[in-house]
């Protein structure tokens, strides 16, 4: 799990660095359609909160339900033009600095921990961890393309 958490710790600063590949004054202006960076780490960090909620549900309960989320709804419903960035960068640096030092002092065994989807799947620790971090490095690339555009 070291190079699992390697990873989630290299993908986070990434992120940060293809943010900052933007400057401030241009983080709010989204070309063709797409997302402004700004959007970006807004909806990032909605969902980082999600995906910490639910380790942090499995380790606390025996295969707790693994509840899904429209992350569709959030722009609007959580107001994604009119959020301070700051705020959610803090957000995201704060969550995921903190479910790795939480994560880093967990026993093999927890990774193997489970949450049932409603179908009757599982889902274990370590897949959830794996996908979510695949959910920050889309968004990477997302800031970094954008960033090329502007």
């Amino acid at each position: 799990m070291s190079e699992q958490l390697d990873l989630f710790d290299r993908h986070t600063n990434e992120f940060l660095d293809a943010l900052a590949l933007i400057p401030d004054i241009k983080r709010k202006i989204s070309i063709g359609g797409e997302w402004s960076a700004a959007f970006i780490v807004h909806h990032t960090a909605d969902v980082e909160v999600q995906f910490a909620a639910r380790y942090l549900l499995l380790l606390g309960a025996e295969n707790p339900p693994l509840i899904f989320f429209d992350e569709n709804l959030y722009p609007d419903r959580l107001d994604y033009a009119g959020r301070t960035l700051s705020k959610s960068l803090a957000a995201i640096v704060g969550i995921r600095t903190m479910m790795s030092e939480t994560l880093g002092k967990l026993q093999s065994a927890d990774w193997d921990r489970t949450m049932t989807h409603g179908d009757g799947k599982t889902a274990t620790l370590s897949r959830l961890v794996e996908k979510a971090d695949g959910h920050i490095v889309s968004h990477t690339e997302q800031l970094r393309s954008l960033a090329a555009l502007l």
